[in-house]
């Protein structure tokens, strides 16, 4: 086996011990995810989004290189839930038909289109027909429902909660009928608890279950119960540099907190947090509707032949030298112009001379251990709180892990560890500024054309640092022409 995303998802279900038919029910075959685990075919974009996220694996630091399809899809999907943000319903069912056409044969394709419809409907129709509808959404993927020994990604997991918290809110208030949510709520804590690794998603999802329960808990006059719960969603999402949901647990705090023997300066520690979020929010809380979309977090995704037409513009080469002896010179023109598909064969030639393995790739770290990009994602949180000594230990723990000998992975040392040095006054302003042109020399050459490169996401980091650093050292013309230039880029 490789050292490409087959080997990398099979050694993430090795590690968690997950059984290869409950990973891909409802999405593909098992013998269809064999053949990624071997290197004969590659999911594509949504497929493998579905698969990464159901092995607890946060892809925000992916970059997506796609095929045209793929491509067309999510910019189909970001207008769609434009659109809806925005409260434009009568624009969405055009856009959802060609959607359909497109996406035809996928499930969780027909799980998005049923999924947006129910919100649709949800607010401008008929509630119980969008619970409905969001049922036959969830069956697409999840066709047996929430079991013992259902593995669910971060996505399915909302929409579960979405559906039961619907048809709750919506349906008959029997007493049979809140004793059935209640427990669905302390399930789902408890798998996510169990099941979710990573604390960004674990605080994407926490706040859609805690704040019922919390409420139970009120009911009943459980105060203390509903304390902790409350206080550890808080903690949870502050911890994460989350705002969805944290303004509603902080009013939940403190009605609590009139029950409850509480500090004097805890409460008001308390009534400054809930004003300062009540004017970031500017009308004093979000809007009730809003806390039902879903959506999914922007990826950074590119079409595959503009990326290809980046880089070669980055390193000078004519469109004759890239076609060789696979294409003529014009095919490569109407590839680029987007007048020709180029089939997947040719495409993986032309991605391996420019040194792109796959179709999913971390920009960050080349590795095939995910302990590296876990480890990565722990170091970014305190990179955020500016914990300048956990971050050089994690950098530590990461290169003990299993990396490929890649420029990218010694461009991604050199630059946090510069950052690390300078931020804790182990070296000055001339060798950090040194120490970043160093890290990004690494990737692209000295003198490259900046306005036409094919930058990656951490080669943009880099340029940012030197920008603000010669800023530092007094060089402000420069390092604010030297920023018009990265937004003229960018």
């Amino acid at each position: 086996m490789g050292l490409g995303i087959g080997s990398f998802i099979w050694n993430r279900i090795e590690e968690k011990k997950i059984k290869k038919k409950e990973l891909c029910k409802g999405l593909c075959s098992p013998s269809e995810l064999s053949k990624v685990f071997v290197g004969e075919k590659i999911l594509n974009y949504f497929l493998m989004e579905r698969i990464l996220d159901r092995l607890g694996i946060s892809t925000e630091k992916f970059e997506y290189i796609l095929a045209q399809r793929d491509y067309e899809l999510c910019r189909l999907r970001y207008e769609i839930e434009e659109r809806l943000r925005d409260k434009y319903y009568e624009e969405i069912e055009e856009l959802l038909c060609s959607y359909e056409k497109k996406g035809k044969g996928y499930s969780c394709h027909q799980q998005y289109v049923f999924y947006v419809r129910a919100m649709v409907e949800f607010y401008i129709g008929d509630k119980r027909e969008a619970v409905l509808l969001l049922q036959k959404s969830i069956e697409y993927t999840i066709p047996d429902g929430f079991y013992e020994g259902v593995i669910l990604g971060a996505e399915e997991i909302k929409l579960l909660i979405l559906f039961e918290q619907l048809q709750y809110e919506f349906g008959e208030k029997t007493k049979k009928a809140k004793k059935k949510y209640y427990q669905f709520l302390e399930q789902m804590k408890q798998y996510v608890g169990d099941k979710i690794e990573d604390e960004e998603i674990k605080a994407s999802i926490y706040p859609r279950i805690t704040v019922d329960i919390i409420k139970f808990y009120m009911e009943r006059q459980q105060y203390n119960s509903a304390r902790k719960v409350c206080q550890e969603s808080i903690d949870l999402l502050t911890k994460n540099f989350i705002l969805y949901g944290l303004l509603e647990h902080i009013k939940l705090l403190r009605e609590i907190y009139q029950y409850i023997q509480v500090d004097i300066k805890e409460k008001y520690r308390l009534h400054q947090i809930h004003k300062a979020l009540c004017f970031l929010y500017e009308e004093g809380g979000q809007k009730k509707e809003e806390n039902y979309l879903i959506g999914n977090t922007v990826r950074q995704i590119s079409l595959d032949w503009e990326v290809i037409k980046g880089i070669r513009h980055t390193y000078q080469m004519s469109q004759q030298k890239l076609a060789d002896d696979m294409y003529a010179r014009e095919s490569i023109s109407r590839i680029e112009s987007g007048k020709r598909k180029v089939n997947y064969k040719k495409l993986k030639e032309i991605k391996q001379r420019f040194g792109i393995d796959s179709e999913v790739y971390d920009s960050v770290l080349r590795t095939v251990d995910f302990r590296a990009l876990e480890l990565e994602r722990q170091m970014k949180l305190w990179w955020k709180r500016m914990e300048w000594g956990k971050v050089r230990e994690l950098l530590e723990k990461i290169k003990t892990c299993s990396l490929e000998d890649s420029v990218i992975n010694k461009q991604f040392f050199e630059y946090h560890m510069g950052v690390v040095q300078y931020s804790q006054k182990e070296i000055d302003e001339e060798e950090f500024k040194e120490r970043l042109k160093h890290a990004l020399y690494l990737t692209k050459p000295k003198k490259f054309d900046l306005v036409n490169s094919y930058l990656t996401s951490q080669e943009v980091y880099i340029i940012n640092s030197i920008s603000v650093i010669m800023y530092e050292m007094g060089k402000k013309t420069r390092s604010t022409r030297f920023t018009n230039r990265i937004i003229k880029s960018l």
